[in-house]
């Protein structure tokens, strides 16, 4: 049972390239291009919510609680 690709560098040859192709890509992913002419890269501001928005989201969290709790009632505070 001898292999007889052993001596063949097409096995080494993909082994290589599939690292110097993981390289390539991890460099071409880090690196940033200019943004172009007109760009805006500014950060998007959000208003800051108002009170009924804030009371909505309290409401659904609560609620996403109380199921979570009937759900799973055997669990203990987790970090208290």
């Amino acid at each position: 049972m001898n292999d007889q690709r052993a001596g063949d560098g097409f096995t080494t040859g993909v082994v290589i390239g599939a690292f110097v192709g993981a390289i390539a890509a991890t460099l071409a992913l880090r690196r940033q291009l200019p943004a172009g002419p007109g760009s805006d890269e500014r950060m998007l501001e959000l208003p800051p919510p108002d009170d009924a928005t804030l009371a909505r989201a309290r409401a659904e969290a609560a609620a996403i609680v109380t199921r979570l709790r009937r759900a799973f009632p055997n669990l203990t505070a987790v970090g208290g």
